[in-house]
């Protein structure tokens, strides 16, 4: 007698096939004169279609996280910016990781931060941990140095601040570092205004980083960015000695070992 197979998921045998026509060719019918009694090879293929699925809309989603860092004018050093190599005894650092848990909780967040104090206090840091945080989450988000972003649309013009703008308003969190270090002009201040304005007409947060307070912004931009700012960011004072000499120090040391 003919071994009868098994499903190799349920180990349950085959049954003989009842609708096999006559006219097939013998080495034909000998191929399907059994088949399954059980629904697995249905079940195993729709669990295949949904990890293609499952896969496919991970793909989607970290190619479009991929975009938005991509268009970002930021460099290395950001990406490098994590909670878990962060001093967490920093209360600002502790500030910005409970932002950043709250926005994935939540899926959003009502305003953003604008960390200002001295330089290399830890400002950038902060705001990169939580730029990093957001994105290892599935997060979007556009970082924009300043300075960059002014020069890159003073170069390429008309063209890249729209497509600019487009990311600025779309992503889920929008990172202006060391705002306020570029030389003032009234072309530099209608830029500014016309990247926080899009962000605050599209109702989505923003943090920014820099040397000056609220007041000081007022002075060097005027009160309509300064408003703006005031309305979407709370202010953190990131004080301390500037880290940057020390850490210096510290590699040094450390390659020297």
């Amino acid at each position: 007698m003919k071994n009868i197979p098994i499903c190799r998921y349920c180990g349950k045998p085959y049954k003989k096939n009842p609708h096999i026509l006559e006219g097939l060719p013998d080495f034909i019918k000998e191929k399907i004169i059994y088949i399954p009694d059980c629904d697995c090879l249905e079940i195993q293929k729709e669990k295949e279609m949904e990890e293609l699925e499952k896969k496919r809309v991970e793909e989607c989603k970290a190619n479009r996280i991929k975009r938005f860092r991509d268009i970002s004018l930021i460099d290395e050093k950001f990406r490098l910016s994590t909670f878990e190599r962060a001093d967490m005894s920093q209360n600002y650092i502790k500030i910005a990781r409970a932002f950043a848990e709250k926005f994935i909780e939540k899926g959003n967040a009502p305003r953003g931060i604008l960390f200002y104090g001295g330089v290399g206090t830890g400002k950038t840091y902060a705001s990169s941990c939580i730029g990093n945080y957001l994105m290892d989450s599935g997060k979007t988000v556009v970082i924009m140095n300043m300075g960059l972003y002014i020069g890159k649309i003073q170069r390429e013009w008309a063209e890249a601040e729209k497509d600019l703008l487009s990311y600025i308003k779309d992503s889920d969190l929008l990172i202006i570092d060391d705002f306020g270090a570029e030389k003032i002009s009234e072309f530099v201040i209608e830029k500014t205004f016309a990247m926080i304005d899009t962000r605050y007409r599209a109702l989505k947060p923003l943090i920014i980083t820099t040397n000056l307070n609220i007041e000081e912004i007022e002075e060097r931009f005027g009160a309509r960015i300064a408003d703006r700012i005031s309305e979407m960011c709370f202010p953190i004072l990131v004080t301390g000695m500037s880290k940057r000499g020390a850490d210096t120090k510290r590699k040094f040391m450390e390659f020297l070992k």
